[in-house]
């Protein structure tokens, strides 16, 4: 029977790292890791893809996610207080938690201009916001950036409806 709050398979993956990465410097290296895994009895073994074609085209699914994901572009605008003029760059493509599961990228301009798409975009950054937040919550040096994200949550993450009225204003959201 396992233990309540244990998981045995992430406890094992773990140790299996952490000797890993204890044989190496305690470098721990994705090729160190491929290597160690290749034998058909090491733990880690079952976690990889070892047919070759099926993992060339696993590969180049990857691939085609990390080319979308760098595509960028440019949105050259006036300030609304002053006539300077205001250059972001951005990702063209986002992928919404809802089309993940079919690997979908939706372009910004088709997610901002939706209320909906928007607000579940809004949500996932905040999520992975205070992910980074709490995952890096004892580098001091970052107090400033952690008071930042918690009043972006506070005042973004409250409601559709208060989100929606920010992101039309100037300055707010993607493509205003």
């Amino acid at each position: 029977m396992k233990p309540s709050g244990i998981d045995l398979r992430a406890e094992q993956i773990r140790a299996a790292l952490t000797a890993i990465a204890a044989a190496n410097n305690n470098l721990l290296n994705p090729a160190h890791v491929v290597q160690a895994a290749r034998d058909p009895h090491h733990v880690l073994h079952d976690e990889f893809e070892w047919d070759d074609d099926a993992a060339a085209e696993n590969y180049r699914m990857v691939q085609a996610g990390a080319l979308i994901r760098r595509v960028k572009f440019t949105l050259i605008r006036q300030a609304s207080t002053d006539k300077q003029l205001v250059i972001q760059t951005t990702r063209a493509f986002q992928s919404r938690p809802s089309q993940r599961k079919d690997g979908g990228y939706e372009t910004v301009d088709t997610i901002m201009s939706d209320p909906v798409k928007r607000d579940e975009l809004i949500d996932q950054v905040l999520r992975e916001l205070a992910a980074y937040r709490k995952r890096y919550a004892n580098l001091l040096a970052l107090t400033d950036v952690w008071t930042a994200i918690d009043d972006a949550i506070d005042v973004l993450g409250t409601s559709a409806p208060s989100r929606q009225a920010t992101a039309a204003q100037p300055g707010h959201g993607v493509a205003s």
